[in-house]
């Protein structure tokens, strides 16, 4: 089970007197201000082991967000085992009368930059809290962050590289001043980046994106981008890579040869295949190889749990010639669910136009994957399979649409309405409010 601690910390600044300085700081003078961070820590964690350590996931929440809309992230970027951090900003915001923060505070150039060395100071001072407190591996330290986030991953990250293993920024744009006169760390040059962007994103352009990589680039920096088909915000393929990148960066030894993965010499269960298949994220070999090698096995392979994972990797690997292969398997209404939804998520990642529009015209829905025993779900007879088309008047359309239904309960309602279908036919089951007792999941229709 994992545990969350929410922490204060105090910090201390200067900050001269601006327009629009948040109430609880006293213009010109030095201030104190409560600080909330979030510690996650990992399943299985011992204080008084001091010989274990773990990696550590900082994840930098968006503008108007909170830290504890990014709880999980350790788990998701590192299921093996990580610490989280996901610190809280300085600057509050009122959004439609909700509280949220920011990293920063608009006005002219110079105010500007002192919110963000500001925000950058404080990063910088938790995480070095948090590595005197925890278990953490100081060699394993990885810095994300969404909109906002990310483009104080770059801040942070390229302007302190020798602290990090690598940088996943989502969303974000860079405002690090790199020239001549502004000489990158010479860590950079070792410090891997993989920027996640969606194409379509209408707050920081998908040009915002590009052009920071770019920049990075061509001054020696190990950085690419991933796309994605969506405006802005964070789809699960965005989470696979993210995952990936961290699995690759996490491995000690040499890569392991494409040949020895695929088909090793020994015989292995499908279980211990699908786990040196994973390596395959690490291949040093080109591309074309890779795809070439994967398409293969797939022809020969036997196991559902391999062919998942072979048509996974076609995705992550981006292998741009697999794409007929994939469309064939999306496409074909007899093939098991855990193939086509591999292929739907592998299209998305090629990027290429034609993939786009082919999952473009695939039609969706929720579905229950598992019913909790002894919940409510449970003995009003709801059954895996049940696809979930209503919950209090709201269709449900994607995975967040329940919860977002269940926050718009009203107050002192005693019953909610949910419509479901099961084997084509429709059904009204009467809920109480609150947890139902289900794991969903996204289907191909």
């Amino acid at each position: 089970m994992k545990n969350f601690l929410v922490l204060t910390f105090v910090f201390a600044a200067v900050l001269s007197a601006q327009m629009g300085m948040p109430e609880f700081i006293e213009a010109s003078s030095q201030f104190n201000v409560d600080l909330d961070y979030i510690v996650e820590l990992p399943a299985g964690y011992d204080p008084t082991d001091s010989i274990t350590t773990y990696p550590l996931i900082v994840a930098l929440h968006g503008f108007g967000d909170h830290a504890g809309a990014y709880k999980g992230t350790a788990m998701m970027f590192c299921p093996e085992g990580a610490i989280g951090l996901y610190p809280e900003t300085a600057f509050p915001v009122d959004l439609e009368g909700n509280l949220g923060w920011a990293w920063y505070m608009w006005g002219d150039s110079s105010y500007h930059r002192e919110t963000v060395d500001l925000s950058t100071r404080w990063v910088l001072q938790i995480l070095e809290q948090v590595k005197q407190e925890y278990a953490v591996d100081s060699t394993k330290v990885f810095l994300f962050g969404f909109s906002q986030g990310g483009m104080m991953t770059y801040e942070v990250g390229i302007r302190y590289p020798h602290l990090f293993r690598g940088l996943l920024p989502a969303g974000g744009w860079l405002e690090v001043p790199i020239d001549e006169t502004h000489p990158l760390d010479s860590a950079a040059f070792n410090l891997p980046v993989l920027a996640l962007h969606g194409y379509f994103d209408d707050v920081v352009t998908w040009e915002s994106g590009k052009s920071a990589v770019d920049t990075l680039q061509k001054y020696g920096v190990p950085a690419q981008i991933m796309r994605y088909p969506v405006k802005h915000r964070l789809p699960p393929e965005l989470f696979d890579d993210a995952q990936d990148f961290v699995y690759c960066q996490l491995q000690e030894e040499p890569p392991t040869p494409l040949v020895d993965i695929l088909w090793p010499s020994s015989e292995l269960s499908p279980e211990e295949h699908v786990e040196l298949l994973r390596k395959v994220l690490c291949a040093t070999e080109p591309t074309e190889d890779i795809e070439a090698g994967l398409l293969g096995l797939e022809e020969t392979a036997t196991s559902p749990a391999v062919k998942e994972m072979i048509i996974y990797l076609l995705g992550a690997r981006r292998c741009i010639g697999a794409e007929h292969v994939l469309t064939q398997i999306l496409l074909d209404e007899n093939k098991p669910q855990i193939y086509r939804k591999a292929a739907y998520s592998a299209l998305t990642k090629l990027g290429t136009e034609s993939a786009w529009m082919t999952i473009k015209g695939i039609k969706k829905h929720i579905a229950i994957e598992e019913v909790v025993p002894g919940s409510q779900a449970d003995e009003l007879g709801l059954e895996s399979g049940d696809v979930v088309l209503i919950y209090n008047g709201k269709k449900i359309k994607a995975l967040g649409d329940i919860q977002t239904a269940k926050e718009k309960v009203k107050e002192g309602q005693d019953k909610i309405v949910m419509i479901i279908s099961r084997n084509g036919a429709k059904k009204r089951i009467i809920l109480t409010p609150g947890q139902i007792g289900i794991r969903l999941t996204e289907e191909i229709k």
